[in-house]
């Protein structure tokens, strides 16, 4: 029976990567598509090829993080499987919707939620660290992303510039496409940590799963980014990338786990307000906002409860 739940646990996991690859990676590549410069195949496969790379190269902190940061105590084998099952679930869903969903969120919901179940205490300081952040990035990335797009239309002319501003934003792309790799990927094996496998192995096996996920299915979202929530040109793409990176590493370097959609979609919010209020759709913004808010603690709940219902059949 053990080997039955490692084995699901496993391929929990695999669908929560694919789901990381569908939904935190595409963002990256919203501006770069909106800006013109690859369609939204291209941007698929490149944004995943550079996440993967980021997962196996800096992917370990939030991998740690994930595994032990949050809760006390190993996280026993069928605890995983119902932390990464729920997990996948909620980010699905965000996919087939078209509605970003932050993977961070629910996957930390997930573990908190899984804790409650499994009879784990909470390392509140770890937990009250992380949601800090998340609750200032918002803030940050729209004003950083504002006081960047202003200062690159005024200093570059669109005419003049375009080609260099394109490269730029194509870069940054890749360079966010990394950091959501490093980041993200602990949120599908963390879970796994407890089970003895080497750190290098759970990084390129959540690597793959990234690729996968960002290659096939994340269109839906580079299309929702690129031309739904602003109408970016290259000077502000490369504003709101420069930004959302900006945090990215920030993240990375304390072992925190972001949420790209919301890093990036706040940060082309900001670069968008640079030419009015009117040109961001404020109740998609609005719902989208409920609907991140919503996943955090609907992963609590639901873990929890299938947490109890597992123990109970299991």
């Amino acid at each position: 029976m053990i080997e039955v739940i490692v084995f699901l646990a496993f391929v929990a996991a695999i669908f929560t990567g694919i789901s990381i690859g569908a939904s935190s990676v595409p963002p990256a590549f919203g501006p770069v598509t909106s800006s013109g410069i690859f369609g939204i195949l291209e941007s698929a496969l490149l944004a995943g090829i550079a996440a993967s790379i980021g997962a196996i190269v800096q992917g370990g902190s939030v991998t740690n993080t994930i595994g032990s940061g949050l809760i006390h105590g190993q996280i026993q084998n069928l605890q995983a499987f119902t932390i990464l099952l729920i997990a996948s679930i909620l980010v699905i869903a965000s996919v087939i919707t078209k509605y970003p969903m932050p993977t961070a969120f629910t996957v930390v919901g997930a573990v908190i939620g899984s804790a409650f179940s499994f009879g784990n205490d909470l390392k509140m300081n770890s937990i009250l660290r992380v949601a800090g952040y998340w609750l200032i990035i918002p803030f940050l990335a729209i004003g950083i992303g504002y006081i960047v797009s202003k200062t690159l239309r005024h200093y570059l002319s669109k005419e003049k510039s375009k080609k260099p501003i394109r490269y730029l934003t194509l870069l940054m792309g890749l360079f966010v496409a990394y950091n959501a790799g490093a980041n993200s990927v602990g949120l599908a094996v963390g879970p796994l940590q407890g089970l003895g496998y080497p750190m290098i192995a759970l990084l390129l096996f959540g690597g793959l799963a990234i690729l996968i996920g960002a290659w096939i299915f994340s269109p839906k979202i580079i299309d929702a980014v690129s031309f739904e929530y602003s109408n970016v040109g290259p000077r502000r793409s490369a504003a709101a990338l420069g930004t959302a990176a900006l945090l990215a590493q920030i993240g990375i370097l304390f072992g925190i786990p972001i949420s790209f959609n919301e890093a990036i979609i706040a940060s082309v919010i900001g670069s968008g307000l640079v030419v009015g209020k009117s040109n961001t759709s404020k109740k998609k913004i609005g719902f989208t906002g409920f609907a991140w808010i919503s996943a955090f603690f609907l992963a609590i709940g639901l873990t929890y409860v299938t947490g109890k219902v597992f123990q109970y059949i299991l």
